[in-house]
């Protein structure tokens, strides 16, 4: 597949460069309490020990870290007290302010601090003797730093490292600066043509958008956080029919007198800062995005509140305590009360949380509850903790980025150095299901028009999917399809007939399974009614129905693999009066998709699940979901099948053809790829230490001559040794996650322990390889507690000889067993440049814009050991484009109606969508091998996904480790709950929707 000619393209981001004239004047005031080891770190510990002890436990619940108690309340008290700039290290390592805090104040809030945590009363706490903490703090004596110094890269030339203190101030900087002048809205109005319609009429269509007139300024307010919001300009229903900018007062005025739920909810934009380091990069990058912010209509529910203060402070952003119905933090109250300082803000949550209480159980007069609406806007806003059905849509759209690019150009003018990304176009092969040719592009439209069956995944081929088998040591595969609807059993019948090219109305199951169906060569299906086996239920059958079932179809050198019906259990009449903890424990302990995976597993039999039917809890109905019209619309259905091949190990000759396509300009050298997925437990803090790590693994080894089958196989660190990939997965799924503790070792010594189980997975890796050379794939995010020699700010610099964790992951091998590179992912779109517009640079020397790349991206100066950074087009974008050309606040409400002609589609409550980006980095490459070419690979991994019909987040190898810890019977219990590492995992498994 030969390759169209290099371009010059130019990807344009929000991205601003750290550079002395940027943090000129830059500064920030810095307590450093020490090293790990110091008095005063030693003495903040024993404070979170006493917090940990004293706190209340609850049986069987995991708790949130109690060190958060003490930590909670400091933050609290400080923003309050100060001007609102504060950032307080979890586990003291620094404070850093933009003004000055009284040692005498620092001495009054800790000893309070320390008092509240004792439990000593609170009138008592002058009178105690003085504690160490209080004493320590207060006597630590702050340095005001320059944030050019500390950011910016040395003069002997080592990689830039700024102290983690200089991430927080830097935000608030830029935020005051970004708030100094007014966010300008401009609207974008389309250029018309005439043209005649095929009746003879003259009609008009657009041609182009261009710049009206028509400029809204914005005011966008600073918070605490380092975030700026855009305070007084609501987005919501009420608001999308006012003049913008609206009238806050004005708007507030004309709310309507018995509005639904939606119609009064609203939400806000926010911009945020961020600073990250590039390798080579030599100073550290301020990535900017847009957002959007819902606002909640209770603050009980939420977790965050946002205070105004007025407008000569920021915008505080509150933390509130409790489970379920929240309430403020009362010990910081009591903290100010004490301290004769202003709490008026805290008063004032607390005031709306009682108010909350008493009307949450209040009822009409038909018995039923009243819904709490959410207030107009004023001064206490609570925002949203999950996402939900909303009046108001997700994302804020590639205009809004435009509009901040702009934005950050009237600002900081000269100084700001904006980062721009070049590319020589696409590296990308068509897959299987795109159109190579215009013939065949209108040949599958014009199926799609008639209903038949058109390929939209890029399923692999019947040849492809036996080769891989037989090179697993399988002479069969067997497809053994568990149902117990016969509108499941059809749309069964339909997702495997298509793809393989036969007549679904041919396939007439014996619903005992007794009757077999060819598909293809060497791959066949069967059907059978398995309603016992499926139905949820504490399942106490479910064993021997499952051993009987395998018996009757597994046979010696035959794969199986089920796919079974299952559905989402819900609470129900049995679940009356129970709490909500103890429901959702039910439900879990119920749900039959899990015990089956389990059962199933233990055979080595993989499996997928396709849901039969769905719960709305709107109106609380149930209903069956049936075969669609049109052969090619079941996509949960086609996915599933093609999930169900990954979970089998097949590598076919797709990814032959994305790795190695004819006359290739990134000529690759045959070579395996090896995923490692390293993920945290949910951390119990009834028991002593930190849990065990898991870690799974897989290898996409190609055929040593081209054109042969390819394996996959995988491996994980509770069954550690590599195998066939069904079969280390099915092993992985038969076992329990490993216990939460076994010597009580700290966080830091279980990172520790990881990287030695990931050396011995490397160790044992090359007897699988026969003598192929490989690259191992990792998360940076995910793991970059694991290798120091990972960091970009230890790139060029050798071991700490006083770190006892491995430098990299194959450390200490033989370096023909180490990898040829080691390819570091980051999927985190904080840590992202935003992709605003793109040029190309064309042959006659002129400029064109384009509407957008999904290309891959480098550094103009492309400085040695530079990243690569894929852009990937969300797959709704094309439809719709929401957000191409407006913001949020120019967005139409849409109308509902029975007549087709007069209905408009709600922009209002649509998502939103923006470019995803993906950083590559190849590192620590050995001779001889390419880094651009191994970027190019990474792209073309995540391109031609396993199982899914665009790219994932991951390259294929990353990604089939993380399905394997995903699809574990208990991933939901075993699932991290600390922020960090719920982002890392929500960004991974996301797909490019």
């Amino acid at each position: 597949m030969g390759r169209s000619t290099q371009r010059d393209l130019t990807a344009h981001t929000t991205s601003i460069r750290c550079t002395p004239e940027l943090l000129d004047d830059m500064t920030a005031l810095v307590w450093d309490f020490g090293d790990y080891h110091s008095p005063v770190r030693r003495a903040w510990r024993e404070l979170g020990s006493t917090a940990a002890r004293n706190g209340k436990l609850i049986k069987d619940v995991q708790e949130s870290d109690p060190f958060l108690i003490p930590y909670s309340i400091a933050v609290t008290v400080l923003q309050q007290i100060t001007d609102g700039y504060v950032h307080l290290d979890k586990y003291l390592a620094f404070m850093v302010t933009l003004s000055p805090v009284e040692p005498e104040t620092l001495r009054k809030v800790f000893t309070y601090l320390e008092g509240i945590v004792r439990k000593v009363p609170l009138d008592e706490i002058p009178f105690m003797n003085q504690p160490i903490l209080a004493r320590l703090v207060a006597d630590a004596a702050p340095r005001r730093h320059s944030l050019a110094e500390n950011i910016l890269q040395p003069e002997n030339g080592k990689p830039a490292s700024p102290d983690s203190w200089a991430y927080e101030a830097v935000k608030w900087h830029i935020a005051k600066k970004l708030a100094s002048k007014t966010f300008l809205d401009q609207e974008i109005e389309p250029v018309l043509e005439a043209y005649e319609a095929a009746n003879g009429e003259t009609k008009h269509r657009t041609a182009d958008w261009r710049p009206s007139e028509n400029i809204a300024p914005v005011q966008y307010r600073p918070i605490s956080t380092g975030d700026l919001i855009a305070w007084d300009q609501p987005i919501g229903p009420v608001f999308a029919s006012l003049a913008h900018p609206v009238n806050l007062d004005e708007a507030i005025k004309d709310l309507p007198e018995n509005p639904t739920r939606s119609q009064v909810q609203y939400a806000m934009s926010r911009l945020s800062v961020k600073m990250a380091t590039y390798t080579a990069e030599p100073n550290p990058v301020l990535n900017l995005d847009a957002h959007i912010r819902r606002v909640n209509n209770t603050v009980i529910h939420a977790s965050t509140v946002l205070v105004d203060q007025g407008t000569d402070r920021p915008l505080m952003s509150v933390s509130l305590d409790g489970r379920g119905l929240r309430q403020t933090n009362k010990h910081a109250l009591e903290i100010l009360a004490k301290m004769n300082a202003d709490r008026s803000s805290l008063t004032a949550i607390e005031k709306r949380v009682n108010d909350e209480r008493d009307r949450l159980n209040a009822r009409d007069e038909n018995g039923k509850r009243i819904d709490i609406l959410t207030p107009p806007p004023g001064a206490i806003r609570p925002t949203m903790p999950k996402t939900d059905s909303f009046a108001v849509g997700t994302g804020a759209g590639i205009y809004h980025l435009s509009l901040l690019r702009n934005h950050v150009q009237r600002v900081f003018g000269d100084t700001a150095s904006l980062l721009d990304l070049k590319s020589k176009g696409n590296v990308f092969g068509k897959r299987a299901h795109e159109p190579a040719t215009a013939a065949q592009e209108k040949e599958k439209k014009q199926k799609k028009q008639d209903g038949e069956y058109v390929d939209l995944i890029g399923k692999p081929s019947p040849e492809g999917i036996h080769r891989s088998i037989e090179a697993a040591g399988y002479k069969k595969l067997r497809i053994l399809c568990l149902w117990y609807r016969e509108a499941t059993l059809t749309r069964m019948i339909h997702g495997l007939a298509h793809p393989y090219g036969l007549d679904p109305h041919d396939i007439d199951p014996d619903p005992s399974g007794e009757k077999t169906v060819p598909l293809a060569d060497g791959i066949e299906a069967v059907f059978c009614n398995a309603e016992a086996l499926l139905e949820h239920g504490p399942g106490a059958q479910r064993t021997a129905d499952a051993e009987t079932i395998i018996s009757k179809f597994a046979e010696p050198e035959v794969l199986l693999a089920a796919w079974c019906e299952t559905e989402i259990p819900v609470r129900g009449e049995e679940h009356e009066g129970m709490k909500s903890a103890e429901v959702k424990t039910a439900l879990a302990e119920n749900d039959a998709k899990h015990q089956v995976v389990r059962e199933l597993a233990k055979a080595a039999v993989p499996s997928q699940f396709l849901v039969g039917r769905e719960y709305d809890s709107f109106t609380k109905t149930f209903h069956i979901v049936k075969k669609p019209a049109k052969a090619f619309e079941d996509h949960r259905v086609y996915m599933g099948v093609l999930d169900l091949y990954r979970s089998c190990g097949v590598v076919d000759d797709r990814f032959e053809r994305a790795l190695y396509p004819d006359d290739d300009p990134y000529p690759l050298p045959r070579m395996a790829f090896c995923g490692i997925h390293i993920r945290k437990q949910a951390t119990d803090r009834k028991y002593k230490g930190a849990p065990k790590r898991i870690i799974t693994a897989s290898a996409i080894i190609p055929s040593p001559d081209p054109g042969g089958p390819w394996r996959m196989i995988g491996w994980s660190n509770i069954h550690p040794q590599w195998e066939h990939y069904a079969l280390a997965q099915s092993h992985f799924h038969a076992a329990n996650y490993p216990l939460h503790t076994e010597n009580g070792d700290s966080d830091f010594q279980r990172w520790a322990q990881a990287g030695d189980d990931v050396r011995t997975a490397l160790q044992e890796l090359h007897d699988e390889l026969d003598g192929l050379p490989y690259a191992l794939m990792i998360d940076g995010h995910a793991s970059r507690r694991v290798w120091p020699g990972l960091h970009n700010n230890k790139q060029g610099l050798g071991k700490d000889p006083d770190d006892p964790r491995l430098w990299l992951p194959a450390s200490g091998l033989p370096p023909s067993w180490t990898p040829a590179s080691i390819i570091r992912m980051n999927c985190a779109q904080a840590e992202m440049p935003r992709l605003v517009a793109v040029t190309e640079k064309q042959k006659n020397g002129k400029t064109v814009p384009l509407k957008t790349s999904s290309d891959l991206y480098y550094p103009e100066d492309q400085p040695d050991g530079h990243p690569w950074f894929l852009f990937t087009e969300p797959r709704n974008y094309g439809k719709k484009r929401h957000g191409q050309w407006k913001t949020r606040w120019r967005a139409k409400p849409g109308k509902a109606s029975k007549n087709a002609d007069e209905r408009k589609e709600n922009e209002l409550n649509s998502p939103w969508y923006s470019m995803t980006t993906r950083e590559i980095t190849p590192m620590h490459t050995r001779d001889g091998y390419d880094r651009e070419i191994l970027a190019v690979a990474a792209a073309r991994l995540s391109h031609q996904a396993l199982s899914w019909a665009d790219r994932t987040r991951y390259p294929a190898p990353l990604h089939a480790a993380l399905q394997m810890d995903l699809g574990h019977p208990q991933y939901r219990r075993s699932e991290p709950k600390d922020p960090e590492s719920i982002e890392i995992l929500k960004e991974a498994s996301g797909t490019d929707l």
